[in-house]
Order: C-alpha cells, then sequence, then structure tokens
C-alpha cells in the first residue's frame, strides 16, 4: 500500500468517527493503534504528525497534540492547518495569550501559503479563531469586528457567523442574536456540530414559526439552559400545540408548571431513542434555544416572571428542615460552577475567601453546591472560621428536592451555574456573582436579561472577587437589620 493511502484512508476513518460523533472507545482506540502503527514505520511524516495530533486534540489530550503537531512543522508540514489546530487546543485549555499568538501565525501563514480555491478559508479560520478569543470574555465589540473580517473572506464560514451571534447576544441585540443563533450553530456538512445538540426525530422538518402545528422542542444544552429557555415554552403554547423532549431532571418539574402541554419526555440526549414520536402526529421540530428568534426580539420581550413550580410536597418536606435552624435569615449557597471547558476557573471562588460574607450574623448558610467534595470542604471551612454551613445532600441530588428547598429561602447567592436559573425560573430571590469573563447569558452589563428576581453582582476587573464579596456582604448586613426592624 502506497503511504497516501495510508493517509487517506486513516482520514477517511477518522472523518467518519467525527461526523458520527463515536462515543464508542472501542473505535477510537482502534483508530489511534493504527495511528501508532504507521507513526512507528514513518516517524517523520509530517501528514502522519498532523493528523495524529489532530486525533488526539478530540480525545482532549491536548499537551501531545500540540507536540505532535509542531514536529509535523518541524517535519515539513505547510499552509496555516497546523497553527491553527495549535490555537485551537491552547484555547481550549483557555491559554488565550498562547492561543492568539498561533491564530496570528496561521494568518500569517494564510497568506503566504494560501490554500487552493477561490476562497481563502485558512484565512478566514485565522480571523474567526481571534475572534473566538474574545467570546465570553466581556469584549463583544471584538469579538464582532474579527468575525466581520472572516466573513469578509468567506461569507459561509459558519464558525465566524456563531461567534458573531454570541457578540450580539452579549450585547444584548437579541433580535440579530438569535436569528444568528439559530443558524449558525448547526454544520451543514454533516459533522455533529459541537455548540448546540441536534436532533431531528427521524427527519422532521424545522419550526418556522408557523401557528397551529404540533411541534416538538427539546433541550439542546445543558440543564441550565434548558431551564432558562423553557421560559419561552409559554409563547410557543400560545401558537402550537407543544410536546417537550427534556433533560430527565426537569420532567417532572415541566410536567407540573405546563399541564397544557401535549406531552413531556426525558429523552432529550442526543443519542437517546424516541419511540414516543409514533404515539403523536408531529409536525416540526425547534431546539429550544431557536425560540429565541421567534419570541425575543427585543429586551421587552423578556418578561422577568417565575414559569416554573416546585412540588408541593418538597416545598413542606425542605420546610421542616429549615424551619428547624436558628431564628434568622436562610441563606443558599453555592460557590463553583461548570466545568474546566465552560470556564470553571472563571466561575469558582475559593469558599475561604468568602468569609466577610460568612461571618454576617442573623443568618443560616445552607450549601446548595453540588459537587461530592462540597459536604468535606463546607465542614472544613465552617470549622475554621465558627460558623456552621448546613449541607443536606438529599436536597442537591435531585432537582426536585433542589426546587422545593429554595422554596425555603429568603434568598440565594451564586455563581454562574444551572442553580442560577433554576432560582430565576422559581421567582427566588437571588444574587448571581459574575465574573468579567461570562457567558452571554448573563449579558455585559446591567440586570440580568432572564430573571426580574435577580440582582447581579458583577466584577470590575477579571479575578478579581474581593469588592464582589464586600458588596454582597454589606447587602446582606443590611438585608437582616431590614427583616429585624419587620420581626419586632
Amino acid at each position: 500500500m502506497q503511504f497516501a493511502d495510508v493517509i487517506a484512508s486513516l482520514q477517511e476513518r477518522h472523518m467518519t468517527l467525527t461526523k458520527s460523533a463515536s462515543t464508542e472507545h472501542n473505535e477510537w482506540e482502534s483508530l489511534e493503534a493504527e495511528y501508532l502503527h504507521w507513526l512507528n514505520k514513518f516517524p517523520d511524516r509530517p501528514e502522519l504528525l498532523f493528523q495524529l495530533g489532530t486525533y488526539y486534540m478530540q480525545r482532549d489530550k491536548r499537551g501531545l497534540a500540540i507536540a505532535l503537531i509542531e514536529r509535523s512543522v518541524n517535519c515539513g508540514a505547510l499552509g496555516a492547518g497546523p497553527y491553527l489546530n495549535i490555537a485551537a487546543a491552547y484555547k481550549q485549555d483557555h491559554n488565550d495569550e498562547k492561543a492568539m499568538e498561533y491564530y496570528k501565525k496561521a494568518l500569517e501563514e494564510s497568506e503566504k501559503n494560501p490554500p487552493p480555491g477561490s476562497v481563502n478559508k485558512d484565512k478566514a479560520f485565522a480571523l474567526h479563531g481571534i475572534g473566538s478569543i474574545y467570546v465570553n470574555a466581556g469584549q463583544p465589540a471584538l469579538c464582532k469586528l474579527w468575525s466581520e473580517r472572516a466573513l469578509a473572506v468567506d461569507p459561509d464560514d459558519r464558525h465566524a457567523m456563531w461567534n458573531k451571534g454570541l457578540a450580539h447576544l452579549e450585547l444584548g441585540e437579541w433580535e440579530e442574536g438569535f436569528r444568528i443563533y439559530d443558524t449558525a450553530g448547526f454544520d451543514p456538512g454533516g459533522i455533529m456540530p459541537t455548540e448546540r445538540k441536534l436532533k431531528t426525530y427521524g427527519g422532521l422538518p424545522k419550526w418556522d414559526g408557523t401557528p397551529g402545528q404540533t411541534v416538538v422542542t427539546y433541550g439542546e444544552q445543558g440543564v441550565g439552559d434548558e431551564i432558562m429557555f423553557a421560559s419561552m415554552i409559554p409563547d410557543l403554547m400560545k401558537d402550537c400545540k407543544v410536546i417537550i423532549d427534556c433533560d430527565h431532571r426537569i420532567e417532572k418539574m415541566l410536567n407540573r408548571s405546563f399541564p397544557e402541554l401535549e406531552a413531556v419526555y426525558p429523552t432529550s440526549d442526543v443519542n437517546a431513542p424516541f419511540p414516543w414520536k409514533a404515539d403523536h402526529k408531529i409536525d416540526a421540530y425547534v431546539p429550544m434555544g431557536s425560540l429565541g428568534r421567534h419570541y425575543r426580539k427585543k429586551a421587552g420581550d423578556f418578561p422577568k416572571v417565575a414559569y416554573l413550580k416546585a412540588d408541593p410536597e418538597k416545598i413542606e418536606i425542605w420546610g421542616q428542615h429549615v424551619a428547624s435552624l436558628p431564628k434568622g435569615l436562610n441563606v443558599g449557597l453555592s460557590w463553583a460552577g461548570g466545568l474546566k471547558k465552560t470556564r470553571f476557573d472563571k466561575r469558582t471562588i475559593v469558599l475561604d475567601h468568602l468569609q466577610p460574607l460568612l461571618e454576617t450574623k442573623g443568618v443560616n448558610f445552607i450549601s446548595l453546591q453540588y459537587h461530592k467534595w462540597a459536604a468535606d470542604e463546607v465542614a472544613r471551612v465552617g470549622s475554621r472560621i465558627g460558623v456552621p454551613i448546613y449541607h443536606w445532600g438529599d436536597a442537591i441530588a435531585d432537582y426536585e428536592d433542589t426546587a422545593g428547598l429554595l422554596m425555603n429561602l429568603d434568598l440565594v447567592i451564586t455563581v454562574n451555574t444551572s442553580l442560577h436559573h433554576l432560582a430565576g425560573s422559581l421567582g427566588v430571590k437571588q444574587w448571581c456573582m459574575t465574573p468579567v469573563m461570562c457567558a452571554w447569558r448573563y449579558g455585559v452589563s446591567g440586570p440580568s436579561p432572564w430573571y426580574g428576581n435577580c440582582e447581579m453582582y458583577r466584577q470590575k476587573k477579571d479575578g478579581e472577587w474581593k469588592g464582589v464579596i464586600k458588596r454582597a456582604a454589606d447587602d446582606l448586613a443590611k438585608m437582616v437589620q431590614a427583616s429585624e426592624r419587620v420581626a419586632a
């Protein structure tokens, strides 16, 4: 077999797995074994080094990916491709400075060695890569600028359009933002998109806004987004018969909150079957986030009212727990949110640093932190500062219980996590401690665009939580004083 045939075969297998978004470890490991077999034979072939590096990027082994792709350049790989992949690897690790360095190298290389064809797609990728550095970084204007430069090179660059859409949403330019969000989050080339979950339910048409149809709408991202986007379900129900395909954790809550729904099913996972489709005559599907294009065109379209209902029995059960606490305000607390890829580092506050807040007299603090280590952490910090922080594991193991507990609290103080959306949807008073580098859902300034019961406590400087904590502590002390005056 000629080496060119080997590379073509590996590329075909790799692309097939990528397009299918396969989670079969055996298939990926088999491909890796074949890559390594040929690498043993041809350790200096740049195309093989490049492809294997790309493989390791997809498998979250970014250090190895960077090393292999760098070597591919040293062994003669030309063009912007290697630099684009190295930049992407650094960006995935949130090393924005290095990512920017390599995107700029890719831009230079794309102009020196442009790819074949009338459109310099490498240049567009480098430009939209630079734009992506400013996504969720508190700099949406720069994101728009670089995205538009990419689109000037390649009007069909989906990634540039996606970034531009996010910038519009960050700025509260809702009509244009949701118009782009509705279309650019999906890959027309058949590759499973990373930005949004794609389910067409056996090839149903996408809903175009036509009233009078039976429409299935599904949770397309994390459960927090699903709760947030569910605020648009009442709008859709005014126009259509609605079936919701949701995360299993909120199935009961959606059924309880929207009794007029046609049905609710907990099968929104991208690979989950949907046998229930046979029980309905469905006209179209629509991802929940795409409802924004139809129902959230301006700030005044956001009703900012509670729309989900907790289980009355859960409210009563957790009310008894809360009633057993000492006299005072009952305040729920969450201080860590997200995963590494969704900027856990930016959305998390070290619990010890909340000491000025935790020392507020007349407050019972109840941990709402869902991580397994939370119980040990609250015990350690509470013991160190001499303040009890209550942690009821059963209350946060199930969303139904969490909602029941929230309805018994005077206030929730949380970072950017799904708890923010759950409290917002239930109408529970909350303060949201928000970093400078936040997702579009929180906006770059001003009040929460989604929830009327939420006050935003925003960082003034990236990484600096001290001012946010002091403001929250001062305001909490005033809240305690006000409650004591009312009680007297």
